[in-house]
């Protein structure tokens, strides 16, 4: 029978394998993220949290921490109110997790919309301080378990921080922070999984197109290109600039035609941008992995390596010389 792991490994392996974006295998029985979110539900307090400050950060040798902020309690508590129970299946754990985030999210958006309205005082600035780092963890703890589910309060928190960006009562840096987290958690989501994005970026006013804009820079995936391509056309050209370079990083060659299209534009920034993601995808066309690492893409006359041939050519000519003549060695005596 083999052993159970102490819950300090486990809780490491689940760190680890987050950090190395496996954080949607939380599904399968056995995968080392469903150990991790299993242990969400252990009986010792202690377990509990240390398995909740592993989902917004970590790898396998180093733990994450926070010095503001109250995300673990309030995910703990939350947890606990939709689920008392640890459910059986890693199916329904997963759920669970990506709802309480959801639900963590979504509660801060709204208190980003009321903090904008109040006047800072000593009280108010704790507030502030721990109210954007419990959101900005719920958002790394959002990006690294790559569930879908959550999507639809990203889209609204981006929403909300465009609407209240220019407000003088929040600083700049910390909304543009938030704003870069929740594209970075959508991006690192399946495109088949976050229709609500798609629609936001497909939506007929740009304000709404504008918000969810964040999330393109940090696209990697190229299932996204068809709603890319899709979306295009649609967009003014700040966004459609931002959709242009994603496009290019991406390099999937069904965006050429599209593309050429754009790099015949009269708006000089567009055309400049098209031009170049068409660059960008026709070099990573060419850099094959057999040509750039085996040998140089245009073929060389010299060879580094030669037949050796039959044993009669090997004595005609061989492949290591002696370091002196043979017929001087003859005359040569050892007094």
């Amino acid at each position: 029978m083999q052993a159970m792991k102490p819950w300090t490994d486990l809780i490491a392996e689940g760190r680890g394998a987050l950090a190395w974006g496996e954080g949607a295998r939380g599904r399968l029985p056995g995968a080392p993220a469903a150990e991790l979110l299993a242990l969400l539900w252990h009986e010792e307090r202690e377990v509990r949290q240390a398995a909740v400050r592993a989902l917004p950060g970590g790898d396998r040798e180093h733990d994450y921490s926070t010095h503001y902020g109250y995300f673990a309690e309030a995910f703990l508590r939350e947890l606990t109110a939709r689920r008392s129970q640890k459910p059986v299946q890693p199916e329904e754990s997963y759920r669970v997790v990506a709802a309480v985030l959801s639900d963590l999210i979504g509660r801060s958006t709204r208190d980003i919309r009321a903090m904008s309205g109040m006047h800072y005082s000593f009280l108010s600035s704790a507030l502030y301080l721990a109210l954007f780092a419990t959101c900005r963890d719920a958002l790394l703890a959002a990006m690294r378990l790559r569930s879908g589910e959550v999507h639809e309060a990203l889209c609204d928190l981006l929403w909300n921080l465009s609407a209240v960006a220019g407000v003088g009562r929040l600083n700049p840096q910390d909304t543009l922070l938030l704003m870069n987290s929740a594209g970075q958690a959508l991006a690192a989501m399946p495109p088949d999984e976050i229709p609500s994005f798609w629609a936001a970026l497909s939506h007929p006013h740009s304000t709404r197109r504008n918000a969810v804009s964040p999330a393109l820079p940090h696209l990697s995936d190229r299932r996204a290109v068809p709603y890319l391509l899709k979306t295009l056309p649609l967009q003014q050209p700040d966004v459609a600039e931002r959709v242009i370079v994603a496009l290019g990083r991406l390099a999937d060659v069904s965006a050429l035609p599209l593309l050429a299209e754009f790099g015949r534009s009269a708006d000089r920034v567009l055309s400049r941008a098209a031009k170049a993601a068409t660059a960008a995808i026709l070099r990573a066309r060419q850099q094959h992995p057999v040509q750039t690492l085996l040998r140089p893409s245009a073929p060389d006359t010299r060879e580094l390596l030669r037949s050796v041939g039959t044993r009669e050519a090997m004595e005609t000519d061989t492949l290591l010389h002696p370091m002196t003549d043979p017929k001087e060695d003859e005359g040569l005596s050892c007094e």
